[in-house]
């Protein structure tokens, strides 16, 4: 592949995991991939592929389908968490027997910078947005009111503070354990707002220290479309930059 000299943004803002089973040909696509402002990484097995995609972020998966354990990665189930672009490379025998699996962008081999190069392009705005969803502000948010809904059970929530936020979801530092799969409703503030935000949401996880993770409804109403500008206005300049650009 012929080394391209566009990028997206110079600050590497997206990161990608790329599966190849030739080093040759994986050589050439991640000269395309650096060369577009976007953090390479590799893994050479099922096991490795999860303990990244649990210990970083990942916005892109680009995969040969010849890799014989492809197909049992969890992050291209339909039923994944995992909210990233994947693109496959294939033959045609194996794009016509490649059903059920969670890929936007299936490129004919043998690839060519060109066609890489296009599939980026497109996939940009998906990247761009997901990104500045999942950003997570250290801003001093405060949780006004909570109600955890558990089996049949609620109570008020009390000593609780918001640690991060992003569009999709909140952590937070409570003075005990909550409940994995409970419910939360909610009323949040940020600073220097004069309102406040009513959200609904899932404890996703939770540790003993009282760290929790909250992910929102993916119900949208006028109320968190508000909610999520105001967010956006906190955004360091790069991603600030790139919300102007994908917005």
């Amino acid at each position: 592949m012929p080394r391209q000299t566009k990028a997206f943004a110079p600050w590497n803002l997206f990161s990608a995991l790329l599966l190849m089973p030739e080093q040759r040909s994986a050589v050439g696509v991640q000269k395309v991939l650096r060369d577009y402002g976007i953090t390479v990484n590799t893994a050479s097995g099922v096991v490795e592929v999860a303990q990244l995609m649990r210990s970083r972020r990942l916005d892109l998966l680009v995969f040969d389908s010849d890799v014989p354990w492809v197909e049992q990665l969890a992050c291209l189930s339909p039923a994944t968490n995992w909210r990233g672009v994947a693109i496959a490379m294939s033959s045609l025998a194996r794009r016509q027997g490649s059903g059920g699996r969670r890929v936007h962008f299936t490129l004919s081999k043998p690839l060519t910078a060109d066609l890489l190069v296009r599939a980026l392009k497109a996939a940009y705005t998906n990247l761009a947005q997901q990104r500045i969803a999942t950003y997570r502000h250290s801003i001093p948010a405060r949780l006004v009111s909570g109600t955890l809904n558990h089996r049949g059970w609620q109570r008020t929530l009390h000593q609780v503070n918001v640690l991060n936020l992003s569009q999709t979801g909140l952590c937070l530092n409570a003075a005990e354990p909550l409940p994995h799969g409970a419910s939360l409703s909610m009323s949040l503030t940020l600073p220097e707002s004069a309102y406040s935000v009513h959200a609904s949401g899932n404890i996703v996880w939770s540790h003993s220290n009282g760290k929790t993770g909250i992910s929102f409804d993916r119900a949208s109403g006028p109320e968190m479309k508000k909610f999520q500008e105001h967010l956006n206005e906190w955004l360091p300049p790069e991603l600030g930059l790139v919300a102007r650009i994908s917005g």
